[in-house]
């Protein structure tokens, strides 16, 4: 079960790094995003960002087929450490303390939760 596990653990970690970089698509479809479905079809930032959200879901799916749902799902919440890693190497967002401080709490929580026994 513990192979099984750490199985699990990976492949939502594949899950969300495919929704972290679908978010920046949509981020980058935003600039250009308007509810007219011709320019919607013809966005490719946001068809982008939907494949790879789309593949992230799947991942998801596959990976939580190995193991507890309260130890596996909450690892779905370092999509905001990769948000903010990739916001500031793409977008030019600027870094600071308390963003700094949030990403480490973030972790530190994945952890103590994926961590924990049956």
């Amino acid at each position: 079960m513990k192979e099984n596990f750490k199985l699990g653990v990976l492949i939502i970690l594949f899950c969300t790094i495919f929704t972290s970089v679908g978010q920046l698509f949509f981020k980058y479809s935003s600039e250009t995003f308007t509810l007219n479905i011709f320019e919607m079809l013809t966005n490719y930032n946001l068809l982008l960002g939907f494949l790879f959200y789309g593949v992230g879901a799947a991942l998801l799916i596959v990976g939580l087929k190995f193991g507890d749902l309260s130890r596996l799902y909450p690892i779905v919440s370092l999509n905001f450490v990769w948000v903010t890693i990739i916001s500031v190497i793409f977008l030019g967002e600027k870094l600071n303390s308390f963003k700094i401080n949030a990403v480490i709490l973030v972790i530190f929580g994945v952890v103590l939760i994926g961590g924990s026994q049956k």
